[in-house]
């Protein structure tokens, strides 16, 4: 024993001295657990409420509704048949792929794990955590990479519950329960508490929490829950819930994403484990600081402050289902609190495209709380968020919310069971109808979301997030996404990872992958400075604002003015004309740079986007997908030049594709220039003849000049 004490101390004296007061609670912590003076895991003893555990352990927290029920089964699985009739096949499927232990996690492709689970593995690069590491000292990989530590935590928040659970409903099979039990008492005896990389993440822990009640509650008539095992399994949520309370990420200048979910767990824990003696502290803490979080991390116009479309998404699911968890056990929800939610939901349905996707602005890690539906093609659940839609439809009796969920209803019926089935059925009854939105402005996310008749832009003012922190967001103010006709020509080229690859990490939120203008001086100039080391933080560089927004002659016109960039004096301004009964686009960039400087700008195009040039105007091009075309029309185009490259797109976390890069430079290289202009024509092509492409310039000049679109003041 004390050579053991003599190591853990020599291992510890560098981390003490580097680190502070943090780094030396965490050692005397570990000391203390690792050497019996404090108790490592949860005792029953003292837990439990008085006369909880004279109860069979099958008993507890009955009365408490979760959002399934037993009684409710029959029903539902006939809802869900009509409403969705292939769900039944694809859930079972997925079941039986977590059977056999296979995973399909963070891009990993379908990877068999063998017959016992390693939980403390990146199975993509097979870097291994130590198990006995006290979870304190579980870090991310280093600069550079070359691992990620999402791989295990994604496997341990163990969302693949719910799929067996809901194949154990549908075909009675008790093997989906035996497999429940089994991963989670090999997940309770690998991963002692508080030893293992499955520690280190709060959030990962209240996400695992909320997923095991899922769990349970598919499972909890079955014969394979024992009472040995329901108290090994109530025993690992308590010590969920004290290393949650214990471990609250709420420390420093900010909160985010990560303490809502925390706060998430504490709620779930706090409301269907009252058995706990710190339930309802548990409960009525996590809902007051998760209400007053509402109004700090989602702003007036209902936009989530990680300035990122994906993590919108993962936060209205942590208080979409929360609210949802408090109406099932009456527990009155504040006005204010709904009103913002209702706010998060009409963004999203206004950010959703015309054919149900999503534009990829900002970070996205395949982040969500419970994961209801088996998706087909699976990539389709990290494009696709009008489920989201459909539960708000029930919520707020919104029929704009009906409409724009589309098909979308499985989670939603899942989630809410009769309410969903009926006015999904009096949806479908009434034959429905396409819902036409107008263009809106989300002021305060930084975001402008242009309509016509099929088609669509989203453009993004720019928005820091975190208190400047800019941790989710990229360097992408000005940059846009457009879809015209069912195709999504030009498109946020996504994230692709985190820690993992510290280099594509930084390519992936840099000026050049968006579709910005990129300043170019002696030095490429970022449009907010960052660190290859720093993965989370970008300078709060550049400012961005509105000089108009009007509507002329049918056109809506939009200019956005940029500046900062460090101190430099550098002045770009975007004009934006969309002109209403042709889908056309004139986009007109425009450079001032005192300093002397020019810029470039790229179009990332979407996946299986073919281009072809037009030899008669040069520096022109003519887009085609789908047997369908779209002309990018070059203004003096005797002033730049355009080459075409290959470039990658990132659609889902841990998934990258090529796909192609159209970039505009000026003729003249010389950094001596003060000033540059660039205007770009887009509308689509009935076909990709001449005599086509000939009559859409003619169109494309004549509203360049009916429309006026002249730099304004800079």
């Amino acid at each position: 024993m004390l050579d053991s004490l003599r190591h853990l101390v020599q291992r510890n004296m560098r981390r003490l001295f580097i680190g502070g007061p943090l780094r030396f609670r965490a050692m005397v912590e570990e000391f203390a657990y690792r050497f019996g003076i404090l108790r490592a895991s949860a005792d029953f003893s003292d837990a439990l409420i008085a006369n909880a555990a004279l109860n069979r352990p099958s008993e507890w927290g009955k009365g408490c509704g979760l959002f399934i029920a037993p009684e409710r089964k029959a029903a539902l699985l006939q809802a869900l048949k009509k409403a969705a009739p292939q769900a039944a096949s694809l859930i079972v499927a997925e079941a039986d792929q977590a059977c056999a232990h296979v995973f399909d996690l963070l891009g990993s492709g379908p990877t068999l794990l063998g017959k016992k689970i390693d939980w403390h593995v990146d199975f993509k690069t097979g870097h291994r955590w130590n198990p006995k590491t006290y979870y304190k000292r579980i870090r991310p990989a280093p600069y550079p990479g070359g691992y990620d530590i999402k791989v295990p935590w994604e496997l341990s928040r163990c969302q693949h519950f719910v799929r067996l659970g809901q194949a154990y409903w549908i075909t009675g099979d008790e093997k989906y329960a035996r497999e429940f039990v089994a991963q989670v008492s090999d997940w309770i005896k690998s991963n002692p508490w508080p030893w293992g990389v499955n520690w280190a993440c709060t959030m990962d822990v209240a996400i695992r929490a909320v997923n095991w009640l899922w769990g349970y509650h598919f499972f909890k008539e079955s014969p394979c829950l024992t009472d040995e095992f329901l108290i090994a399994f109530y025993k690992s949520l308590l010590t969920h819930g004290r290393h949650i309370w214990r471990n609250l990420e709420n420390q420093g200048a900010f909160t985010n994403n990560h303490y809502l979910a925390d706060l998430v767990g504490l709620i779930h824990l706090g409301i269907l484990c009252p058995e706990f003696r710190e339930a309802e502290e548990w409960r009525d803490f996590g809902l007051r600081e998760l209400w007053r979080e509402m109004f700090k991390q989602v702003y007036p116009d209902g936009v989530s402050f990680e300035a990122s479309i994906p993590y919108h998404r993962l936060v209205t699911e942590f208080f979409l289902y929360t609210v949802i968890l408090c109406r099932r056990n009456d527990i009155a929800v504040p006005d204010e609190v709904m009103a913002r939610l209702e706010k998060m939901l009409e963004f999203v349905m206004y950010y959703t495209k015309p054919d149900g996707t999503v534009p990829l602005i900002g970070d996205g890690d395949n982040g969500r709380l419970v994961r209801l539906k088996a998706w087909d093609p699976p990539e389709r659940e990290w494009q696709d968020h009008r489920y989201l839609l459909a539960i708000g439809a029930v919520l707020f009796q919104r029929q704009d919310f009906t409409q724009a969920a589309g098909d979308q209803w499985e989670e939603a019926i899942w989630l809410l069971g009769e309410s969903a089935v009926t006015l999904h059925e009096n949806t479908v009854q009434s034959g429905g109808s396409l819902l036409n939105l107008p263009s809106q402005e989300f002021p305060y996310g930084g975001l402008y979301i242009l309509r016509q008749p099929g088609a669509y832009m989203v453009l993004n003012r720019g928005s820091n997030s975190k208190n400047g922190r800019g941790a989710h967001r990229h360097n992408d103010v000005l940059s846009f996404e457009l879809f015209v006709n069912r195709i999504s020509w030009i498109v946020d080229p996504g994230t692709y990872t985190y820690t993992g690859d510290f280099s594509a990490r930084n390519v992936f939120r840099s000026t050049a992958y968006h579709n910005t203008p990129r300043v170019l001086c002696s030095e490429i100039v970022e449009q907010s400075r960052g660190s290859v080391r720093e993965p989370f933080y970008l300078h709060p560089d550049v400012c961005c604002a509105a000089t108009r927004i009007d509507v002329h002659l049918g056109m809506q016109r939009l200019w956005l003015r940029l500046c900062g960039y460090g101190g430099r004096s550098i002045r770009l301004q975007r004009a934006v004309l969309a002109h209403q009964s042709s889908q056309a686009w004139i986009i007109q960039d425009w450079l001032v740079a005192s300093m002397g400087c020019s810029m470039e700008v790229n179009l990332r195009l979407g996946h299986s986007v073919m281009l072809e040039s037009v030899r008669e105007y040069p520096g022109t091009y003519v887009l085609c997908a789908q047997d369908k075309y779209l002309l990018c029309y070059c203004f003096a185009h005797d002033a730049w030049k355009a080459t075409v490259s290959d470039g990658w797109l990132s659609p889902s976390y841990g998934v990258r594709y090529r796909a192609s890069v159209l970039t505009y430079h000026p003729c003249d290289s010389n950094e001596g220039i003060i000033s540059a202009r660039l205007t770009l024509g887009l509308c689509p092509l009935e076909a990709s003849t001449l005599a086509h492409i000939r009559r859409a310039v003619d169109m494309l000049v004549s509203l360049a000049v009916s429309s006026r679109i002249e730099p304004g003041s800079l």
